[in-house]
């Protein structure tokens, strides 16, 4: 039996097994894996690779195998043979099938069992090598894979973000944030700094209980829309939503959006919010900053009310298209509309006593629960004393009027 044992497969193995045990140990014993073996083992090995290609002759050939299986395992078995069976060694096994390697004319059965050990040696070393250069082969391909599949998926997701709406990109201290193709919000950098928040009587006579005291409040850098949202841009993402909703009265496109909630805004902001960009509410920090700038002034133009600046005291009865007013009615750092036209939602629920309560003067956020969530700027509707950079209002955050719309701000954020 062996055939069976050069190969080192079972008598039962079948003819694919039998092929892929021939090609390991051809690879074993080849003379090209031998460069670096003395004289001894690359014998062994070439005598003992004649003897594989002999097994595998007999052993791939159905007719062969079936004649040496009949005489072979018949022997091997017993069934012919008259007393107890002789069974050899390995040691004898290999000195009778290899007698000139190991009892050659210079050496004897001792020294040929130093040669076949020295060989063995050598060969088990090979098969080491072998399975080690599997193993780190195979580990190569995982790590190629692993690699490929990464780049694949970064691929991917830069796809993705090319052609996903909203996205958001800075050019200089204007960041763009693309509805889709064609259609835009352009927000305006408004830089850290500090501002005199509220109202001072001595210079303002309009000047109401819940705006004072005049106090001094530092915000962080931030970016404002600068005109408040349109129907047009807002219409656009109830349609990417399937938000049902008042359509756009006619002609009103460029108009800002009206019959919105606290709630509805805030769903807006959410969605425009992306990669890389919040997007929410300004707070009543931030929306009185950008628009009256860092010397307190009443008006976003100066100290003086203007007619011909600002949609306001009901000289048009209804509102007008964002921008109309520009560039008079425009504050210092170039925003549109934050006087008149609507009023605004902030992300602040109302308190009459906030400004008595001031903790801090860092980016200040007022309550986060009440009756009301806080207006600002005042409407067409409005009588002066509200359309004023420091008057302070609010509404039901459930409510949709004809009057109140919105305007957002984005900060950037790290990405996880």
């Amino acid at each position: 039996m062996k055939f069976y044992e050069l190969l080192d497969v079972s008598p039962y193995a079948t003819a694919e097994e039998i092929k892929a045990a021939y090609r390991i140990q051809v690879h074993l014993h080849h003379p090209d894996r031998l460069r670096q073996a003395n004289d001894a083992v690359r014998l062994y090995a070439e005598d003992r690779l004649k003897k594989i290609n002999e097994a595998y002759a007999t052993l791939s050939d159905p007719a062969k195998r079936s004649t040496y299986d009949a005489v072979h395992l018949k022997q091997k078995s017993g069934r012919d043979a008259a007393g107890p069976i002789w069974r050899a060694t390995d040691d004898e096994a290999r000195e009778a099938e290899y007698p000139e390697f190991y009892n050659g004319p210079r050496g004897g059965a001792g020294r040929g069992r130093r040669r076949r050990k020295e060989a063995d040696d050598w060969m088990r070393q090979q098969e080491e090598a072998r399975k080690t250069e599997e193993f780190m082969a195979r580990q190569k391909r995982a790590a190629e894979d692993a690699e490929r599949k990464r780049q694949e998926d970064e691929e991917r997701a830069r796809h993705a973000a090319r052609n996903r709406y909203p996205r958001s990109a800075v050019h200089g201290d204007v960041l763009v944030c693309t509805l889709t193709p064609g259609l835009t919000v352009e927000l305006v950098r408004v830089p850290a700094g500090e501002f005199l928040m509220g109202s001072d009587p001595a210079r303002d006579p309009h000047t109401q209980p819940s705006e004072r005291p005049q106090h001094r409040v530092r915000v962080s850098e931030y970016f404002i829309s600068r005109t408040p949202i349109t129907w047009q841009q807002f219409t656009r993402y109830r349609a990417a939503m399937k938000i049902e909703g008042p359509m756009t009265p006619p002609g009103h496109d460029l108009h800002p959006v009206t019959q919105v909630s606290w709630d509805d805004a805030v769903a807006f902001c959410i969605w425009l919010s992306g990669p890389g960009w919040k997007y929410r509410l300004p707070t009543e920090a931030e929306w009185e900053k950008a628009a009256r700038g860092p010397n307190a002034q009443l008006y976003p133009w100066g100290d003086v009310w203007g007619g011909d600046r600002a949609n306001a005291n009901n000289i048009h009865t209804g509102t007008t298209p964002v921008g109309a007013y520009t560039p008079a009615g425009d504050s210092p750092h170039g925003l549109q509309d934050m006087l008149g036209n609507i009023w605004e939602w902030c992300q602040d629920w109302y308190d009459s006593e906030t400004y008595a309560q001031i903790t801090t003067i860092q980016d200040p956020v007022g309550p986060t629960v009440g009756d009301g969530a806080v207006i600002r700027g005042g409407a067409f509707d409005s009588p002066l004393r509200h359309a004023r950079a420091a008057a302070r209002n609010w509404d039901y955050p459930f409510k949709r009027r004809a009057n109140v719309g919105f305007r957002v701000i984005a900060q950037s954020i790290a990405e996880p």
